[in-house]
C-alpha cells in the first residue's frame, strides 16, 4: 500500500513497507538474539540452529545485501512486491549457507516471515502506523520547508537496522515504527530535519 497526500504544493510523499526490507530485519533479530541473553529478546525469537544461516561473516554480507536492496527499492518503486523473496532469492540467501541446510533455512524462513507479515499483525498493522492524521503531521510540517515538485519516498521497517550503516539517498529515508511513535507523541522532534536533510541530499 502506498499513501500520498497534497496539501499547498506538488509536494508529495509516498509510504511503503517493503517485503524486502522487513525481511532482512527478520533475519537480523533471529541472528541477534542468537548472540545474546537479553530478557527481552527482538522479535522473532526462533531456533536458527537448522536453518544454516551463516555464522562467519554474517554482518559483512548483511550489509551488502542491504545495500543492494535499499539501491533497487529507491530506483525502482516496482522492485518490492509479494514475490520479491522468491524472485530475488539468489540476492537473499547469501545470508545462508550454500548447502541443502542452507537452501532448507532459506525456505523456511521465508514460510515463517510471511506467515507474519501477511496477516494484519504484519505489514497491514506496520502501514497503519503511518495513518492519514500521521502522515498530515509530517506532510505539513515538511512542506513548511518544501516547495519544489518533488516526491519523498519512505519505506517502514518494524525494528532498527544494527548491522548496517546509515545509507543516503535524495529524497528517499527509511524509518523504523519506533521513529513515527516517538514522532507522534513528541518525543522525536528531530524527525523532521532529519527528513528535511534527505530532501537536500545531492
Amino acid at each position: 500500500m502506498k499513501n500520498q497526500d497534497r496539501v499547498h504544493s506538488s509536494f508529495e510523499i509516498g509510504v511503503n513497507a517493503p517485503f524486502s526490507l522487513n525481511y532482512l530485519i527478520y533475519m537480523q533479530n533471529i541472528v541477534l538474539n542468537s548472540r545474546s541473553e537479553d530478557e527481552n529478546p527482538l522479535f522473532p525469537y526462533l531456533d536458527r540452529s537448522k536453518w544454516g544461516i551463516l555464522d562467519d561473516g554474517f554482518e559483512q554480507i548483511f550489509q551488502e545485501v542491504w545495500e543492494v536492496v535499499v539501491h533497487h527499492n529507491f530506483c525502482n518503486d516496482q522492485y518490492d512486491h509479494y514475490g520479491i523473496l522468491d524472485s530475488d532469492k539468489a540476492l537473499f540467501q547469501r545470508l545462508f549457507e550454500d548447502n541443502e541446510k542452507g537452501v532448507f533455512g532459506y525456505s523456511e524462513s521465508v514460510t515463517s516471515f510471511l506467515a507474519w507479515w501477511n496477516g494484519i499483525y504484519g505489514r497491514i498493522a506496520i502501514e497503519g502506523i503511518f495513518d492519514a492524521d500521521g502522515m498530515n503531521t509530517v506532510y505539513k510540517e515538511l512542506s513548511k520547508s518544501i516547495k519544489v515538485d518533488k516526491r519523498l519516498k519512505i519505506d517502514l521497517i518494524y525494528d532498527r537496522e544494527i548491522f548496517t550503516k546509515q545509507i543516503e539517498n535524495s529524497w528517499y529515508a527509511i524509518l523504523t515504527i519506533q521513529d513515527v511513535f516517538a514522532f507522534r507523541y513528541n518525543q522525536k522532534p528531530e524527525l523532521i530535519p532529519g527528513l528535511l536533510k534527505c530532501c537536500e541530499v545531492k
